[in-house]
């Protein structure tokens, strides 16, 4: 949030909140540097890349969602954080196993 807040207007209109926090996940790297790259995009592959995210993300929720509500109530606190969601996210996004 600190790194969005501090980006240029200019920045803040080819790079939405939502797409910064799902490219941090993704790259899982520092959000300053982050935000370099995805200034370097052009615009469609930026807007391919954004819609890819949103669309994992999306899809990420729902598993989240799903494995919340299969599992017993006494563990589900411990899995229910939005950090947990965010871990899926980067596996899932960048090819790699849950376990």
């Amino acid at each position: 949030m600190d790194t969005y807040e501090q980006m240029t207007e200019d920045e803040k209109a080819k790079i939405s909140l939502e797409l910064l926090y799902n490219a941090i996940c993704y790259y899982h790297g520092d959000a300053e540097e982050i935000v370099q790259k995805l200034l370097r995009m052009n615009q469609a592959t930026l807007s391919k890349f954004g819609a890819t995210l949103a669309k994992t993300r999306q899809k990420v929720k729902q598993m989240h969602k799903a494995t919340l509500a299969a599992m017993p109530a006494s563990g589900r606190s411990i899995f229910a954080s939005h950090e947990v969601e965010d871990i899926i996210f980067y596996r899932v996004s960048n090819g790699l196993e849950i376990k």
